[in-house]
């Protein structure tokens, strides 16, 4: 029924939290993890002719710096996964969030991802890449909830070490 199982990650720990699930899902059914993470693109609008040319500079080099970011983050991912019996596969992508999400599903696909669970103006206002992923999705999506209540009443943190900016490779401080 599904080829894969797929966790976008943005880098937080709330997105995080659907690793623990993913893991398991793949371990019961030895389908292969897909970690996807989406460097964000957001085009200065608005901007004088004059400006533009040194903003560009500057976007091109803070992109290339999220996405160096990004592909030390899915390898870190990576690394911890190599030794178990996991078969794990990494992408990158830059552009809106939810467009390429959407545009990297395949047919077979699992989603897996989490969300705050936020309702009513707080997700009008903030929007929701789950939300959005959920209704425009051709593949199915299992929605993590995910909330700092949670994390209060001792719900269960990932097993996986993360990658922060200030770590190394290694995982240490």
């Amino acid at each position: 029924m599904y080829t894969r199982v797929v966790v976008p990650l943005d880098g937080s720990r709330l997105a995080e939290r659907a690793l623990p699930y993913a893991e398991e899902l793949a371990r019961m059914t030895g389908l292969p993890l897909h970690l996807i993470r989406v460097v964000a693109v957001v085009p200065a609008a608005g901007l004088a002719q004059a400006e533009y040319a040194f903003t560009d500079n500057l976007f091109v080099g803070a992109l290339q710096d999220e996405e160096s970011v990004a592909d030390e983050y899915l390898a870190t991912l990576q690394d911890h996964y190599a030794a178990s019996n996991i078969q794990v596969t990494t992408e990158r992508r830059a552009g809106k969030v939810t467009h390429e999400l959407l545009a990297a599903a395949s047919d077979g696909d699992l989603y897996v991802m989490a969300s705050h669970g936020r309702g009513g103006v707080s997700r009008w206002f903030l929007g929701s890449v789950a939300e959005e992923i959920t209704h425009h999705s051709r593949v199915p999506v299992m929605i993590i909830r995910a909330n700092t209540a949670n994390e209060e009443r001792g719900a269960a943190k990932p097993r996986v070490p993360v990658f922060r900016r200030e770590w190394s490779h290694s995982g240490k401080k």
